[in-house]
């Protein structure tokens, strides 16, 4: 594989502007984005975090933590940036994890920023290096990816600058190894795409000895400080690993908590979401890079990572979040005219690049990346709900629900003497009213009618459904109750299910005329 970087200008200058513009938009996102996209993301590390900081209590940790299983490199390089934070009297800690969200962006943008210049070389015709450069700001999903504080993303970086340092084997090897080491030590499903890494390097880049033993050791080491780094998080050496593994594949929790899927799950589980329409030609192009280019690296990366997840029972479109930036180069390797197989049906294809179809498919990508990047979209996440209680009730809050799932907070945000109950009827609130206004929490943007006792009055004073402010919340309400329905009637999907918390302020009716 050549070992310079193309020097075309035209190239460069297109690398540069899309390299800055999904800077920019990664920033923006990092501000706005203070949800998570799956529960792991939150608990599993920021959680972690917040109990060696000192705010969450053990009690409030979730049962991995006692079953030792998730392992602490994550949660031990932010603890190392927020500890600081918190000493210097920085005590709001959705600023910290805002800051922790814009630090995960950009290192996930040094790692595509790598991992671009490393793989243009492999990009045969000045025409595909450019249009691989270019077409960088429409994978709208990055910005979004890239923010995540989930061991994907963390997880998906390390890896992709191993990769990236791979690519020309020699004394970088070393540097890949370690990188390598911490994808692991992030995320252990991070294993299927080494392994496909030193096979290439092996097998295809005939790396010397030298330089393999090198890649091993650096991952050697590197393991050898995730298990330090367990050691400090659980108190005691434990084999995290191993009981993670004995946890999820022997005992199979996870597929007894949250269901199996069939093989092929992932071809319609990874479309099932906002970016549906790229997600499909990026799919179709992994396939058609596989035929196409049967020694790249990426080839050897991403099949048997694939596969190896297929067979796994319990699937999620979360485990393959990993391959988001490999799959930036993923349409030129598959369709670019130079490539000798099946040349003409490739030709045809990258003739589409500029139709209308094409245009369509960019753009609806770039507009959702636009709107993720300034609105909080999540599912059940309802962190909205949590920012607005934790800045404007600092003294605790307590409040009372019909729902069958009662907001709770998280414990990292949850203020001292904040306190949620559920009500069985509308009777009980009240005696409650007797003394006063009482906060209600409900999952829909306005209330059904007879939900209250007669007498009584709410006032939405906020909601996490975006124009209940503007008078829509009804319309809301209908939207969600259209979503349960489709979500029903097209069970294999497996969408979770969505609400906008409101709190309302119920007072008698005479107090509010007053």
């Amino acid at each position: 594989m050549p070992e310079e970087l193309d020097n075309d200008p035209a190239v460069t200058r297109a690398l540069g502007r899309s390299l800055a513009l999904i800077t920019a938009v990664t920033v923006i996102t990092a501000c706005f984005s203070d949800l998570y996209y799956f529960p792991d993301e939150h608990y599993q590390v920021l959680e972690f975090m917040s109990l060696k900081l000192g705010i969450t209590a053990p009690s409030d940790m979730p049962w991995e933590y006692f079953a030792h299983i998730r392992p602490w490199m994550q949660p031990f390089v932010y603890t190392l940036i927020a500890r600081p934070l918190l000493l210097l009297g920085i005590r709001d800690l959705f600023f910290v994890t805002f800051l922790l969200r814009l630090a995960t962006g950009l290192f996930s943008l040094a790692a595509l920023a790598l991992f671009a210049r490393k793989v243009l070389p492999s990009i045969k015709g000045e025409a595909e290096k450019l249009a691989f450069a270019r077409y960088l700001p429409f994978f709208g999903f990055l910005p979004y990816l890239f923010v995540r504080t989930s061991s994907e993303t963390i997880s998906a970086a390390f890896f992709t600058l191993g990769l990236a340092l791979a690519m020309r084997p020699g004394n970088r090897l070393f540097w890949a190894g370690l990188c390598c080491g911490l994808a692991f030590d992030c995320r252990y499903q991070s294993a299927l795409l080494i392994i496909g890494l030193f096979a290439w390097l092996l097998f295809v880049a005939r790396a010397p000895l030298r330089a393999l033993t090198a890649f091993s050791a650096a991952m050697l080491l590197a393991v050898l400080a995730g298990a330090w780094v367990d050691h400090w998080g659980y108190g005691a050496w434990q084999f995290t690993l191993w009981l993670y593994f004995k946890a999820n594949i022997l005992d199979g929790v996870a597929a007894q908590q949250y269901g199996t899927q069939p093989f092929f799950a992932y071809f319609y589980l990874l479309p099932a979401q906002f970016f549906f329409l790229i997600t499909l030609v990026l799919m179709a192009s992994m396939m058609v890079m596989w035929l196409r280019n049967p020694r790249h690296v990426l080839t050897w990366v991403t099949l048997p990572f694939l596969v190896l997840n297929m067979a796994v029972g319990h699937k999620e479109a979360r485990f393959l979040f990993p391959l988001a930036i490999l799959a930036t180069a993923f349409p030129v390797l598959a369709f670019s005219p130079r490539l000798t197989r099946w040349r003409p049906f490739a030709a045809r294809l990258w003739s589409y690049r500029n139709s209308g179809a094409a245009k369509l498919i960019t753009a609806v990508s770039v507009l959702l990346m636009a709107f993720l990047a300034v609105y909080p979209f999540g599912f059940r996440p309802h962190m909205p709900m949590a920012r607005y209680l934790y800045r404007n009730f600092p003294a605790g809050l307590v409040a009372y629900s019909f729902d069958k799932q009662p907001f709770v907070s998280y414990p990292m945000y949850r203020q001292p003497g904040t306190r949620f109950e559920k009500l069985q009827t509308h009777s009980q609130l009240l005696p409650l009213l007797d003394k006063g206004p009482v906060y209600l929490l409900a999952g829909r943007p306005s209330l059904a009618a007879g939900l209250l006792p007669a007498g009584a009055r709410a006032r939405a004073i906020y909601s996490e459904f975006p124009l209940e402010s503007l008078g829509y919340g009804a319309a809301g309400t209908r939207y969600l109750d259209a979503f349960a329905r489709f979500s029903a009637w097209a069970p294999f999907l497996k969408l979770p299910p969505l609400d906008w918390v409101t709190l309302y302020r119920v007072d008698r009716a005479a107090a509010i005329r007053s």
